[in-house]
Order: C-alpha cells, then structure tokens, then sequence
C-alpha cells in the first residue's frame, strides 16, 4: 500500500533547506542519501533554537532515534525544501 502524504498541520516544526548544487546525482535529482542529511539539519537547527542546545559545550547529545522517508516528490537543485 503506497503511504499518503501528512497534512502541514500535523508537524510543529518547518526550516526552509536550500538544495545545494551536490546534492544532485547523475540522474539530475537529489540523491536519495542526502533527504537524511536534511533530517539532521532539521534535527539539529530544532535543538539549537527552540531548546538552547549549544553544539560544542553541551555534556549531552541530541539523537535522532528513528526516522523513514517516503518520496513523494522528486528534489531538484535549486529548490527550497
């Protein structure tokens, strides 16, 4: 069974990624790795500003434990995700 997209509403929290001109593969579309890169980004920018997470002083780490990607959407560069 194909998975359906989640509405905005369901998510609480949004950060405009700009697709880098690496991030494109031979085939002219983001490769499929670096969707998990833009999960770390997310993960990491949600720490850094709404929780006061400081990268290099902090005694403990943020980990994302579980995650799955669906594509919906092919992601070229130069979009914004």
């Amino acid at each position: 069974m194909k998975p359906t997209p989640k509405r905005r509403d369901q998510f609480h929290y949004f950060l405009n990624i700009q697709t880098r001109w690496a991030d494109n593969d031979i085939y002219g579309h983001v490769n499929n790795v670096t969707y998990y890169s833009y999960f770390d980004t997310a993960a990491n920018s949600l720490l850094i500003q709404h929780a006061g997470f400081d990268i290099r002083q902090s005694p403990i780490i943020g980990l994302v434990v579980d995650s799955a990607c669906s594509f919906f959407k092919e992601l070229t560069f130069p979009d914004t995700i």
